[in-house]
Protein backbone atom coordinates (compact mmCIF):
# COMPACT_ATOMS: atom_id res chain seq x y z
CA UNK A 1 0.00 0.00 0.00
CA UNK A 2 1.33 3.43 -0.93
CA UNK A 3 2.11 5.88 1.85
CA UNK A 4 -0.22 8.82 2.31
CA UNK A 5 0.83 12.18 0.84
CA UNK A 6 0.52 13.66 4.33
CA UNK A 7 3.37 11.44 5.58
CA UNK A 8 5.59 12.52 2.68
CA UNK A 9 4.88 16.20 3.28
CA UNK A 10 5.52 15.83 7.01
CA UNK A 11 8.85 14.10 6.36
CA UNK A 12 9.95 16.89 4.04
CA UNK A 13 9.02 19.54 6.61
CA UNK A 14 11.04 17.78 9.30
CA UNK A 15 13.99 17.47 6.95
CA UNK A 16 13.87 21.22 6.26
CA UNK A 17 14.27 21.70 10.02
CA UNK A 18 17.58 19.83 9.81
CA UNK A 19 16.51 16.50 11.30
CA UNK A 20 18.36 13.31 10.34
CA UNK A 21 16.60 10.43 8.58
CA UNK A 22 16.63 8.44 11.82
CA UNK A 23 14.94 11.26 13.73
CA UNK A 24 12.31 11.58 11.01
CA UNK A 25 11.63 7.82 11.18
CA UNK A 26 11.08 8.12 14.94
CA UNK A 27 8.24 10.55 14.33
CA UNK A 28 6.83 9.04 11.12
CA UNK A 29 6.57 5.20 11.04
CA UNK A 30 7.97 4.60 7.54
CA UNK A 31 11.09 2.95 6.17
CA UNK A 32 14.41 4.69 5.70
CA UNK A 33 14.13 4.10 1.96
CA UNK A 34 10.88 6.08 1.84
CA UNK A 35 12.34 8.95 3.86
CA UNK A 36 15.43 9.02 1.65
CA UNK A 37 13.30 9.08 -1.51
CA UNK A 38 10.97 11.80 -0.25
CA UNK A 39 13.73 14.05 1.10
CA UNK A 40 16.40 13.67 -1.55
CA UNK A 41 15.51 17.03 -3.12
CA UNK A 42 15.28 18.87 0.21
CA UNK A 43 18.39 21.05 0.47
CA UNK A 44 19.90 21.57 3.93
CA UNK A 45 21.53 24.81 4.91
CA UNK A 46 25.29 24.74 5.41
CA UNK A 47 24.81 25.02 9.16
CA UNK A 48 22.33 22.12 9.22
CA UNK A 49 24.60 19.89 7.12
CA UNK A 50 27.60 20.69 9.35
CA UNK A 51 25.55 19.94 12.46
CA UNK A 52 24.62 16.48 11.12
CA UNK A 53 28.24 15.77 10.14
CA UNK A 54 29.47 16.64 13.63
CA UNK A 55 26.81 14.45 15.21
CA UNK A 56 27.89 11.55 13.03
CA UNK A 57 31.54 12.04 14.01
CA UNK A 58 30.61 12.25 17.67
CA UNK A 59 28.46 9.10 17.43
CA UNK A 60 31.36 7.22 15.84
CA UNK A 61 33.75 8.40 18.57
CA UNK A 62 31.29 7.36 21.29
CA UNK A 63 30.80 3.95 19.64
CA UNK A 64 34.55 3.28 19.53
CA UNK A 65 34.95 4.25 23.17
CA UNK A 66 32.09 1.97 24.19
CA UNK A 67 33.59 -0.89 22.18
CA UNK A 68 36.97 -0.44 23.89
CA UNK A 69 35.31 -0.42 27.30
CA UNK A 70 33.40 -3.63 26.56
CA UNK A 71 36.56 -5.33 25.33
CA UNK A 72 38.65 -4.21 28.29
CA UNK A 73 35.98 -5.47 30.71
CA UNK A 74 35.92 -8.86 28.97
CA UNK A 75 32.31 -8.58 27.77
CA UNK A 76 33.48 -8.71 24.14
CA UNK A 77 36.45 -10.74 22.93
CA UNK A 78 39.45 -8.81 21.69
CA UNK A 79 40.26 -8.80 18.03
CA UNK A 80 42.22 -11.79 16.90
CA UNK A 81 45.86 -10.91 16.45
CA UNK A 82 47.36 -12.55 13.39
CA UNK A 83 50.92 -13.68 13.52
CA UNK A 84 53.38 -11.90 11.25
CA UNK A 85 53.30 -13.45 7.80
CA UNK A 86 56.46 -14.92 6.32
CA UNK A 87 57.71 -14.46 2.79
CA UNK A 88 56.86 -18.02 1.78
CA UNK A 89 53.17 -17.60 2.66
CA UNK A 90 52.96 -14.34 0.71
CA UNK A 91 54.62 -15.92 -2.30
CA UNK A 92 52.34 -18.97 -2.24
CA UNK A 93 49.23 -16.80 -1.97
CA UNK A 94 50.35 -14.68 -4.94
CA UNK A 95 50.94 -17.77 -7.07
CA UNK A 96 47.59 -19.36 -6.20
CA UNK A 97 45.46 -16.22 -6.25
CA UNK A 98 47.02 -14.32 -9.14
CA UNK A 99 48.63 -17.17 -11.07
CA UNK A 100 46.16 -20.04 -10.77
CA UNK A 101 43.18 -17.69 -10.33
CA UNK A 102 41.87 -19.47 -7.24
CA UNK A 103 39.40 -17.73 -4.94
CA UNK A 104 40.47 -16.60 -1.46
CA UNK A 105 38.58 -19.51 0.06
CA UNK A 106 40.26 -21.98 -2.32
CA UNK A 107 43.68 -20.50 -1.52
CA UNK A 108 43.01 -20.90 2.21
CA UNK A 109 41.96 -24.53 1.76
CA UNK A 110 45.01 -25.31 -0.39
CA UNK A 111 47.44 -23.84 2.16
CA UNK A 112 45.62 -25.08 5.25
CA UNK A 113 45.02 -21.53 6.51
CA UNK A 114 41.86 -19.78 7.63
CA UNK A 115 39.99 -17.54 5.22
CA UNK A 116 40.68 -14.48 7.38
CA UNK A 117 44.38 -15.30 7.65
CA UNK A 118 44.70 -15.26 3.86
CA UNK A 119 42.55 -12.12 3.61
CA UNK A 120 44.74 -10.35 6.22
CA UNK A 121 47.96 -11.26 4.39
CA UNK A 122 46.55 -10.01 1.08
CA UNK A 123 45.63 -6.68 2.68
CA UNK A 124 48.99 -6.39 4.44
CA UNK A 125 51.02 -7.00 1.28
CA UNK A 126 48.88 -5.17 -1.25
CA UNK A 127 47.50 -8.17 -3.15
CA UNK A 128 44.45 -6.59 -4.79
CA UNK A 129 41.12 -8.41 -4.71
CA UNK A 130 39.49 -9.20 -8.03
CA UNK A 131 36.51 -7.30 -9.35
CA UNK A 132 33.08 -8.92 -9.22
CA UNK A 133 33.09 -10.23 -12.80
CA UNK A 134 36.60 -11.63 -12.43
CA UNK A 135 35.70 -13.28 -9.13
CA UNK A 136 32.62 -14.89 -10.66
CA UNK A 137 34.86 -16.41 -13.31
CA UNK A 138 37.29 -17.68 -10.68
CA UNK A 139 34.45 -19.13 -8.61
CA UNK A 140 32.58 -20.92 -11.40
CA UNK A 141 35.35 -21.81 -13.85
CA UNK A 142 35.70 -25.32 -12.44
CA UNK A 143 31.99 -26.08 -12.41
CA UNK A 144 30.76 -28.25 -15.28
CA UNK A 145 29.00 -26.38 -18.07
CA UNK A 146 29.08 -28.74 -21.06
CA UNK A 147 31.65 -30.85 -22.89
CA UNK A 148 30.93 -31.81 -26.51
CA UNK A 149 31.79 -35.42 -27.24
CA UNK A 150 34.54 -36.00 -29.77
CA UNK A 151 34.87 -37.99 -31.91
CA UNK A 152 31.24 -38.89 -32.62
CA UNK A 153 30.07 -42.25 -33.89
CA UNK A 154 27.97 -42.23 -37.11
CA UNK A 155 24.82 -42.64 -35.00
CA UNK A 156 25.85 -39.76 -32.71
CA UNK A 157 26.55 -37.57 -35.75
CA UNK A 158 23.01 -38.25 -36.93
CA UNK A 159 21.80 -37.31 -33.46
CA UNK A 160 23.78 -34.06 -33.64
CA UNK A 161 22.12 -33.17 -36.93
CA UNK A 162 18.65 -34.12 -35.68
CA UNK A 163 19.02 -32.23 -32.40
CA UNK A 164 20.46 -29.14 -34.06
CA UNK A 165 17.76 -28.87 -36.70
CA UNK A 166 15.07 -29.60 -34.12
CA UNK A 167 16.36 -26.66 -32.10
CA UNK A 168 16.54 -24.48 -35.20
CA UNK A 169 12.85 -25.17 -35.78
CA UNK A 170 11.50 -24.95 -32.22
CA UNK A 171 14.21 -23.43 -30.01
CA UNK A 172 14.84 -19.93 -28.77
CA UNK A 173 17.49 -18.08 -30.78
CA UNK A 174 18.26 -15.11 -28.50
CA UNK A 175 19.27 -14.56 -24.90
CA UNK A 176 21.56 -16.73 -22.78
CA UNK A 177 19.45 -19.91 -22.49
CA UNK A 178 19.15 -23.05 -24.56
CA UNK A 179 15.36 -23.14 -24.46
CA UNK A 180 13.25 -25.72 -26.30
CA UNK A 181 9.46 -26.11 -26.03
CA UNK A 182 7.15 -28.84 -27.31
CA UNK A 183 4.14 -30.92 -26.31
CA UNK A 184 5.29 -34.14 -28.02
CA UNK A 185 7.06 -36.41 -25.48
CA UNK A 186 9.20 -38.11 -28.14
CA UNK A 187 10.61 -34.80 -29.39
CA UNK A 188 11.41 -33.67 -25.84
CA UNK A 189 13.14 -36.99 -25.16
CA UNK A 190 15.05 -36.73 -28.46
CA UNK A 191 16.27 -33.22 -27.73
CA UNK A 192 17.43 -34.16 -24.24
CA UNK A 193 19.28 -37.18 -25.63
CA UNK A 194 21.05 -34.78 -27.99
CA UNK A 195 22.02 -32.49 -25.10
CA UNK A 196 23.30 -35.37 -23.00
CA UNK A 197 25.06 -37.62 -25.50
CA UNK A 198 26.41 -35.03 -27.93
CA UNK A 199 26.70 -31.78 -25.97
CA UNK A 200 27.75 -33.36 -22.67
CA UNK A 201 25.66 -31.09 -20.45
CA UNK A 202 25.70 -30.95 -16.65
CA UNK A 203 22.47 -32.53 -15.38
CA UNK A 204 22.23 -30.15 -12.40
CA UNK A 205 21.78 -27.16 -14.72
CA UNK A 206 18.69 -28.52 -16.49
CA UNK A 207 15.36 -26.90 -15.66
CA UNK A 208 11.89 -28.06 -16.76
CA UNK A 209 8.91 -25.70 -16.96
CA UNK A 210 5.43 -27.16 -17.48
CA UNK A 211 2.53 -25.30 -19.12
CA UNK A 212 -0.93 -26.76 -18.38
CA UNK A 213 -4.66 -26.05 -18.31
CA UNK A 214 -6.45 -25.34 -15.05
CA UNK A 215 -8.48 -28.58 -15.24
CA UNK A 216 -5.38 -30.79 -15.57
CA UNK A 217 -3.66 -32.54 -12.66
CA UNK A 218 -0.38 -30.63 -12.29
CA UNK A 219 1.30 -33.26 -10.11
CA UNK A 220 0.38 -35.99 -12.59
CA UNK A 221 1.83 -33.93 -15.44
CA UNK A 222 5.06 -33.23 -13.55
CA UNK A 223 5.52 -36.90 -12.71
CA UNK A 224 4.87 -37.85 -16.33
CA UNK A 225 7.43 -35.36 -17.68
CA UNK A 226 9.94 -36.29 -15.00
CA UNK A 227 9.83 -39.88 -16.29
CA UNK A 228 10.10 -38.76 -19.93
CA UNK A 229 12.97 -36.34 -19.34
CA UNK A 230 14.82 -38.14 -16.57
CA UNK A 231 14.98 -34.83 -14.68
CA UNK A 232 14.08 -34.95 -10.95
CA UNK A 233 11.11 -32.94 -9.74
CA UNK A 234 13.43 -30.71 -7.69
CA UNK A 235 14.62 -29.19 -10.97
CA UNK A 236 11.10 -28.35 -12.16
CA UNK A 237 10.20 -24.67 -11.90
CA UNK A 238 6.79 -23.35 -10.91
CA UNK A 239 4.30 -24.43 -13.61
CA UNK A 240 2.24 -22.03 -15.67
CA UNK A 241 -1.48 -22.82 -15.44
CA UNK A 242 -3.66 -21.45 -18.22
CA UNK A 243 -7.27 -20.64 -17.50
CA UNK A 244 -9.82 -22.55 -19.58
CA UNK A 245 -10.76 -20.94 -22.88
CA UNK A 246 -13.05 -22.17 -25.65
CA UNK A 247 -11.20 -25.03 -27.36
CA UNK A 248 -12.05 -23.95 -30.90
CA UNK A 249 -9.34 -25.99 -32.62
CA UNK A 250 -9.94 -29.05 -30.38
CA UNK A 251 -6.18 -29.45 -30.08
CA UNK A 252 -5.92 -29.30 -26.31
CA UNK A 253 -2.57 -30.77 -25.27
CA UNK A 254 -3.09 -33.98 -23.30
CA UNK A 255 0.20 -33.71 -21.38
CA UNK A 256 0.51 -29.95 -21.48
CA UNK A 257 3.55 -28.28 -22.98
CA UNK A 258 7.10 -28.55 -21.68
CA UNK A 259 9.89 -26.01 -21.79
CA UNK A 260 13.43 -27.40 -21.43
CA UNK A 261 15.99 -24.82 -20.26
CA UNK A 262 19.75 -24.98 -19.96
CA UNK A 263 21.55 -21.81 -18.91
CA UNK A 264 24.69 -21.48 -21.02
CA UNK A 265 25.28 -18.79 -23.62
CA UNK A 266 28.23 -20.64 -25.18
CA UNK A 267 26.17 -23.78 -25.78
CA UNK A 268 23.37 -21.73 -27.35
CA UNK A 269 25.85 -20.10 -29.74
CA UNK A 270 27.39 -23.47 -30.60
CA UNK A 271 24.04 -25.09 -31.47
CA UNK A 272 23.09 -22.08 -33.60
CA UNK A 273 26.49 -22.23 -35.29
CA UNK A 274 25.92 -25.89 -36.16
CA UNK A 275 22.54 -24.94 -37.61
CA UNK A 276 24.14 -22.25 -39.78
CA UNK A 277 26.73 -24.71 -41.04
CA UNK A 278 24.09 -27.31 -41.95
CA UNK A 279 21.95 -24.69 -43.69
CA UNK A 280 24.96 -23.44 -45.66
CA UNK A 281 26.01 -26.97 -46.60
CA UNK A 282 22.61 -28.27 -47.64
CA UNK A 283 20.63 -25.24 -48.77
CA UNK A 284 23.26 -22.61 -49.48
CA UNK A 285 21.37 -20.31 -47.14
Amino acid sequence: MRAKPEAQQAAQELRKQGLSYREIMQQIPVSKGSVSLWCRDVALTEAQAEHLRQRKIEAGRWGRQLLMQLRSSGVLPRRRQFRVSNGQEVSQIRVLYEGERLSVREVAARLGLSFWRVYHIMQEHGISRRRGSEQNYATYKTKPQFLVKSPLTPAEEQLRVAGTMLYWAEGRKTGCLVEFSNSEPRLIALFLTFLRRVCGIAESRLRIHVYAYVDQDINQLKNFWSQITGVPLEQFTKPFVRQLTPNVSRRKMRWGLVNVRYSDTRLLRLILQWGEEFAQSWAGA
